[in-house]
């Protein structure tokens, strides 16, 4: 399910922060280290555009991908509740799991989002940067995002850092 992304200023942001890293790291540091027009430059370019390219795409998914909603039809099965087989998660004064704004039964590790006004299946939390909530159809593709994010930051840190060595 995919849901329509409105504007936000974090997103901007992030968004500008990974071109800033790109265009900084390609441009200055391996431009200045190695050239453009040799061979480790060009590898090197190519390198960090594939890894750029997929901290934006998984970015992207993030944003637009829905987490989850917890079914307006689910019921939890209180057949064999005596069963200690079959365990139905409780709150503490024994009632079963209720979202008293969305009025329906919540399944476990189930929140409501006050941000986003809905229950949200195994909701991780709300996420500003990237207007969305990190749940249970999304949270593969936020936590590959944050992977090529960081290998990204690294590498660039790295080329920056072997730049300052080298012209000291």
């Amino acid at each position: 399910m995919k849901r329509r992304p409105s504007f936000s200023l974090p997103v901007t942001v992030v968004v500008l922060v990974i071109v800033f890293i790109y265009f900084s790291t390609i441009f200055v540091f391996v431009d200045r280290w190695f050239g453009l027009m040799s061979s480790p430059g060009v590898m090197n370019a190519v390198v960090f555009t594939a890894v750029a390219v997929m901290c934006i795409f998984n970015y992207s998914a993030a944003i637009i991908t829905d987490p989850g909603r917890v079914p307006s039809t689910y019921l939890p099965d209180i057949e064999d509740a005596d069963n200690p087989i079959h365990e139905i998660k409780r709150k503490q004064g024994g009632d079963l799991r209720y979202c008293q704004k969305c009025s329906h039964y919540k399944p476990p590790r189930a929140h409501h989002c006050r941000v986003c006004k809905r229950c949200v299946l195994r909701m991780d939390h709300h996420c500003i940067w990237i207007n969305n909530c990190v749940g249970h159809a999304n949270y593969k593709i936020f936590f590959i995002f944050v992977v090529y994010a960081v290998t990204a930051c690294i590498y660039s840190l790295v080329c920056m850092v072997l730049l300052i060595i080298l012209n000291s």
